[in-house]
């Protein structure tokens, strides 16, 4: 399955969300996942209709669509909302519809929920199919012993 992994974090490669994300794929190697860097390259995706495309076609050809994204003072980066925004400013809303989709967000576990719901409602508006959410604490991990 070819999922497309939309990485919020505007530290790119170098956050603890995407850690998870190649956790997941670690456990899952039969799984094609896509990453792309959202939040990181906004300014590219706002200004360079090619590279817009790029991420289109990419969806198009997806079976899901994991959103991967810090949780920040209760919401995902303004960045990533910028993204979201463009979504329908680009009409692109159309790739997205009948699409599997999950949420991913690492955080301290402060109003994780209000991040939740926001995307779940994205999600629903872009008429998606929507499996469910996870938050993830930052360190978890780093702990090595098994919760029961």
């Amino acid at each position: 399955m070819k999922i497309i992994v939309l990485n919020g974090s505007p530290k790119g490669v170098k956050n603890v969300t995407l850690q998870y994300v190649r956790y997941l794929q670690g456990i899952h190697p039969r799984h094609e996942l896509k990453i792309i860097h959202i939040s990181q390259y906004i300014r590219k995706i706002e200004n360079d209709d090619r590279y817009v495309q790029s991420i289109v076609a990419d969806i198009r050809t997806s079976q899901g669509i994991l959103w991967a994204t810090p949780v920040y003072d209760l919401l995902v980066p303004a960045n990533y909302k910028r993204f979201i925004e463009l979504i329908a400013e680009k009409d692109s809303t159309p790739v997205f519809s009948g699409k599997y989709t999950a949420v991913l967000t690492t955080s301290i576990h402060f109003f994780d929920h209000t991040a939740h719901n926001y995307l779940r409602a994205i999600c629903d508006d872009l008429n998606m199919k929507y499996i469910g959410s996870y938050s993830a604490d930052r360190y978890d991990l780093l702990n090595t012993k098994e919760k029961v």
